[in-house]
């Protein structure tokens, strides 16, 4: 069944509800002022897309290439204007971070401050609890859904796919490839999913490297 972005809108109805969503999902960790008001200047990042994500994971792992980050600086319509293949495999913010803990990943949603968001905090063994991503509250598709403006420059997520901050999380060495793969399925191989594979292959190579 093929599920529109309409759809995927209309199914986020968990925002009206009078709990938040997420306050199931928060472990009620006890974090620090300074990780507090991490999460509250992240919240005001307001043009948090795809692309710029991708570019600050890139940046953070300093074994990658200035030219293999060169490829992840820019988004055209042409690339996005297939909404129907970038649907893909609708999840629910609730699936997703379900998925997470049963790969491993000590995670949990604090209020981004954004309607639609949620900010996902992780916690690597040993160390302090950090932002890892936002996250898309509700239902949402599988890869990022951009809106551009007249002249297709890129404005923002008009939906953030869910492989958008499983990528993140892999550049950022939260999860692995093969288990991101394992709980959540491989990428398809397609013109939609270039970009990502790229990146993924791009990732890949350099660790090989180390």
């Amino acid at each position: 069944m093929t599920v529109t972005p309409e759809q995927v809108q209309a199914a986020q109805g968990t925002r009206l509800s009078k709990t938040n969503p997420w306050e199931s999902y928060n472990l009620q960790e006890e974090l620090s002022p300074e990780l507090e008001a991490a999460v509250a200047e992240y919240s005001t990042h307001r043009h948090d897309d795809s692309s710029n994500q991708t570019k600050e994971c890139l940046a953070e792992q300093k074994e990658l290439s200035d030219e293999a980050a060169k490829q992840y600086q820019f988004v055209t319509p042409n690339e996005y204007n297939d909404v129907e293949a970038r649907t893909g495999r609708v999840m629910h913010s609730s699936e997703f971070i379900n998925l997470l803990r049963k790969a491993g990943v000590k995670c949990w949603y604090r209020d981004h401050g954004q309607r639609g968001k949620v900010t996902l905090l992780i916690k690597r063994d040993g160390q302090e609890p950090e932002v890892g991503c936002w996250c898309q509250l509700g239902f949402t598709t599988e890869l990022s859904v951009m809106d551009f403006d007249e002249h297709g420059v890129p404005l923002a997520e008009k939906f953030r796919g869910w492989r958008t901050p499983l990528l993140q999380l892999i550049l950022k060495k939260v999860i692995s490839e093969d288990v991101a793969n394992k709980f959540f399925g491989k990428p398809k191989v397609t013109d939609a999913y270039a970009r990502y594979n790229r990146t993924l292959q791009d990732f890949r190579n350099q660790e090989r490297k180390i």
